[in-house]
């Protein structure tokens, strides 16, 4: 059975990196990168989501195997192209809505994104069934802000799946939180009882974005849900001029 260690490991040569390189891309001690490589103990937050990020895989795939190795999808504007719900759909794509003028991460009212969008976003049907998203739940929207960065940037577009709402360890999550609606990463927290959920933030400045702890009691109080797994994004870059 692969374990931690095995699937790092497993990682590295495959993208030919060194020990040296996760050093310098975790901010972790040689030590403690020498620690995962040999199965000591495992990577945990913050040295797990740039661990992750850094060997483009997702930290619950690391942890546990049960993800895809390539982690969340990642297409081009080569691959993706935005219509109105008039135009026809291209062979070998899907429509799947698209809202505009809604942020996550951002205090702006509640995604309401039940309703369907006469924007459409269309992606290769096979990169669907690739990540196991139900196309009928699959809604892309926009990151606002730098809390995510640099996994997920301002501006960017992204979707999320809202019928993939169990809480995996080191998985992105779309949630409500009264009026803010959050991108993060989550993991369950239990010590308040079962239920409760941590929601880190990628960006390394913990001062402008510390963790996040959500117990059972909180959730039910306030009306906390989550909304959606993330699985897609966008990349893109401004060209230089």
């Amino acid at each position: 059975m692969q374990t931690t260690a095995d699937r790092i490991i497993l990682r590295m040569q495959e993208l030919k990196v060194q020990h040296k390189d996760i050093v310098a891309a975790t901010g972790a001690s040689k030590g403690t990168v020498t620690n995962w490589i040999s199965g000591v103990n495992d990577p945990t937050g913050k040295r797990l989501l740039a661990l992750a990020s850094y060997l483009k895989t997702s930290p619950n795939w690391l942890l546990t195997g049960k993800n895809e190795e390539g982690g969340n999808a990642r297409i081009t504007n080569a691959e993706v192209q935005i219509y109105d719900e008039n135009d026809p759909v291209p062979e070998g794509f899907t429509a799947i809505d698209f809202y505009d003028e809604i942020y996550v991460s951002a205090g702006n009212g509640h995604l309401n994104i039940e309703a369907p969008s006469t924007n459409k976003f269309f992606v290769p049907t096979g990169l669907l069934y690739e990540c196991n998203v139900d196309s009928y739940y699959a809604k892309v929207v926009k990151v606002r802000g730098d809390s995510m960065a640099p996994d997920l940037l301002d501006g960017q577009r992204i979707s999320v799946d809202i019928s993939a709402k169990k809480i995996f360890d080191g998985e992105i999550y779309a949630f409500q939180v009264g009026d803010d609606t959050k991108i993060k990463y989550l993991f369950n927290w239990n010590e308040q009882g079962p239920g409760g959920f941590k929601a880190i933030s990628r960006n390394e400045d913990k001062l402008r974005f510390p963790d996040e702890y959500y117990s059972p009691a909180r959730i039910e109080a306030e009306g906390i849900h989550v909304i959606g797994q993330f699985w897609m994004k966008l990349d893109t870059r401004k060209i230089r001029r």
